[in-house]
């Protein structure tokens, strides 16, 4: 996981917004009624959210794309408070409550992601953590052999559950890339002596969006970062 800054200015936001205001529904609305081919304004919404997210899921990051990636909502859509408000529906449409994610079906038999996250929201509909939280995010780490966690909180917390249970994000074929990455980025730096030069190339290289991130980022970008 990684901080995702918001953007509020794309095509798919305006139009949500309005929706929102007008307490509609994004799915089944057309851009507009001339000759071109029409994109659902869903599309549109997809396209806003991967931008921002540099094309990487929210939770696992890995690369997706409109061909493959969904609309989660942080907030569930079934969420409902202890006064009986339909909180997930009210904020069903709004942008700030949305995020692109992958499929969950990287490691095998194993979902992950929002896929898994769907078979806990009937008894927990809330997650403490959330990528949108730049102090949260400054906290996720990862171990030399690729297991990401929540630092300096025990691992029976709520926070390291949601890592490892809710969202599964320490499938075995999720740690394994991301060790690969450490150990690669480990052994370029040990070739070149540690030099800072070679350190500030390379980071450059893991946090240059251009349009889209590398998959799994971060855990390269942490480790840089520590030789600066």
């Amino acid at each position: 996981m990684r901080y995702i800054q918001k953007n509020r200015r794309g095509v798919g936001y305006r139009k949500l917004l309005q929706i929102h205001k007008s307490k509609g529904s994004y799915t089944d609305t057309q851009n507009d009624n001339s000759k071109r081919p029409k994109v659902t304004t869903r599309t549109d919404i997809l396209t806003d959210l991967l931008h921002e997210q540099g094309y990487l899921c929210a939770y696992c990051m890995r690369t997706i794309s409109l061909e493959n990636a969904t609309i989660e909502h942080i907030i569930s859509q079934s969420y409902v408070d202890k006064k009986g408000r339909a909180i997930g529906r009210e904020e069903d449409t709004n942008y700030d409550n949305m995020l692109a994610v992958c499929q969950g079906n990287f490691c095998l038999n194993e979902i992950h992601c929002d896929k898994s996250r769907s078979e806990y929201q009937s008894k927990e509909p809330l997650m403490k953590l959330t990528p949108l939280s730049k102090l949260q995010m400054h906290n996720i780490k990862f171990t030399h052999s690729g297991v990401i966690y929540y630092e300096k909180l025990d691992e029976k917390s709520d926070i390291n559950d949601e890592l490892n249970r809710v969202l599964n994000l320490n499938c075995d074929g999720m740690v394994e890339r991301r060790g690969e990455i450490l150990r690669a980025i480990k052994s370029s730096l040990r070739r070149c002596k540690f030099d800072k030069k070679f350190a500030q190339k390379e980071l450059a290289y893991w946090e240059n969006q251009n349009g889209s991130l590398r998959a799994y980022c971060q855990v390269a970008i942490l480790e840089l970062r520590k030789h600066i």
